[in-house]
């Protein structure tokens, strides 16, 4: 029983003296010892510091605290204390938000797209285009132009104009029928018929931009050129007076033969009444151009869109010069190849006209063509849209060429104000050179015949209305922009 108590006694002085070098040790050495934690659910010994904060199941986003920025150092340290630090607390004080319920999170509906806007549909521009009339479209050619002309696509309105003679041939359709037949074909172009039975000349010239004359149906090319020309001069005649007063800003091509004779009867016509404009009147050359390039072609076995043969002088007969010189460049025909094709393109009417003797006037395919893309040309230039350079019998300026005759065919430029430029004669050859003489003397002689009959048998100062005469003083190159009645 001693021996027990002394064992028990001597326990407790042991370990009271372990208890006392512990404490003697952390005063002495400053040893600091961390504190540990056992969790129940493992035995895994961590330091408080190191366990992580339990997961909020409903909020498992770290929560963050509100900081209320204040200006001032005493607030700054304040700080260091609440949230612990080096020299302020402890390092393993931990800091723990109140606890938060989150709130669920609301989906906006997904809103219904508006109903897509229905796009109006403008209606495009008005296609710029111009109005034809065709003056003796009741012949052949006149038909067949007309049939070409309504496929391009800048003339808006197309007016057929029935001559006094519609019954002088058996080839000839009635031009209602025609147009009839015209409207069918699936194209913006209008086309109309006008007859002179009814005395419809002003209505179908009235605003018009281009005026195309063509022979009358009657006219036999192996007429004698006085006869020829006293036939078509009335017809002619009574053409420039309505152009005067209806349409004097419109574009004239003459196709009526002869040409050398009727573009200076229309202009002496013009001027009397004071609507003459020298841009605006145009000799067509475009048939034996045609037939000159095309002959050309052949002898150079070459493609007719490669040649181009200028005509000068006249339009027709020994008037007429096709430049062959000027159909390839680095090229000359000889001379004696080159006076066998120009009196071929001479003949070329009447050798034409002799091989179909049920008609008076053959090769109307031909000249239609020609004719249609002369016209379309010039359609083109007057919408600003070319500037196309053709051969055409104008009234030439007397500082330009020394000449006897005022009116000559040489290649001109055309553009929305009509002829433009004046190209002049080319260089020539000296064939060509003594051809151009004997030219220029006939040409002269045809247009002295035409001011004399001019002078005897016409004034248009007669034929004016007393509105024209009351209003307008006849002044050269000075004319309104549209109809002589609309300003009335």
């Amino acid at each position: 029983m001693h021996s027990l108590n002394i064992f028990s006694k001597s326990k407790i002085v042991w370990e009271s003296g372990l208890s006392f070098s512990r404490l003697v040790t952390n005063g002495i050495g400053k040893q600091i010892y961390r504190g540990y934690a056992k969790r129940d659910d493992d035995g895994c010994r961590r330091a408080c510091v190191d366990i992580p904060p339990d997961v909020d199941p409903v909020c498992p986003q770290p929560c963050e605290r509100h900081k209320k920025k204040k200006e001032g150092i005493l607030h700054k340290i304040k700080l260091k204390i609440i949230e612990g630090g080096t020299n302020f607390g402890t390092p393993f004080r931990r800091l723990q938000c109140k606890e938060k319920v989150c709130k669920e999170m609301e989906v906006p509906k997904a809103k219904a797209l508006p109903a897509p806007a229905k796009k109006v549909l403008s209606l495009p521009p008005p296609r710029p285009g111009v109005q034809v009339s065709i003056l003796g479209a009741n012949t052949n050619l006149g038909q067949y132009i007309a049939l070409l002309l309504k496929q391009c696509s800048c003339i808006k309105k197309l007016r057929l104009y029935e001559a006094a003679d519609t019954q002088c041939t058996n080839c000839s359709r009635n031009l209602c029928e025609v147009v009839e037949d015209l409207r069918h074909i699936d194209t913006n172009c209008v086309v109309q018929a006008y007859s002179y039975a009814r005395n419809e000349l002003e209505r179908c010239l009235q605003n018009s931009n281009i005026v195309l004359m063509l022979d009358s149906a009657c006219l036999n090319m192996n007429m004698s050129l006085e006869n020829r020309f006293n036939y078509q001069a009335p017809i002619v005649k009574r053409y420039a007076d309505v152009i005067a007063k209806e349409c004097p800003d419109a574009f004239i091509i003459v196709c009526t033969s002869p040409i050398d004779c009727m573009v200076p009867l229309i202009a002496e016509t013009l001027k009397e009444t004071g609507w003459y404009n020298p841009r605006k009147l145009l000799g067509s050359l475009a048939v034996p151009e045609m037939r000159a390039s095309t002959l050309a072609a052949r002898a150079l076995c070459l493609e007719p869109c490669y040649v181009h043969v200028p005509c000068v002088g006249g339009t027709e007969g020994s008037s007429l010069v096709p430049l062959f010189s000027k159909a390839l460049e680095y090229f000359d025909f000889s001379e004696q190849n080159t006076d066998l094709m120009t009196q071929t393109v001479r003949r070329a009417p009447i050798t034409v006209g002799r091989c179909d003797g049920q008609c008076i006037k053959s090769a109307e395919l031909s000249e239609a063509h020609a004719l249609a893309g002369l016209v379309t040309k010039v359609a083109w230039a007057l919408l600003c849209k070319d500037i196309p350079r053709v051969s055409g019998f104008v009234e030439i300026d007397a500082s330009e060429v020394i000449s006897p005759a005022r009116f000559i065919a040489n290649p001109v430029e055309i553009n929305g104000r009509g002829i433009v430029k004046s190209l002049g004669i080319p260089k020539m050859k000296d064939l060509e050179i003594r051809l151009m003489d004997l030219a220029l003397n006939e040409l002269f002689v045809k247009q002295e015949m035409v001011q004399n009959w001019y002078c005897k048998y016409c004034s248009s100062s007669g034929s004016l209305d007393a509105y024209q005469v009351q209003f307008f003083t006849p002044k050269t190159l000075e004319r309104f922009e549209d109809c002589a009645y609309a300003t009335l």
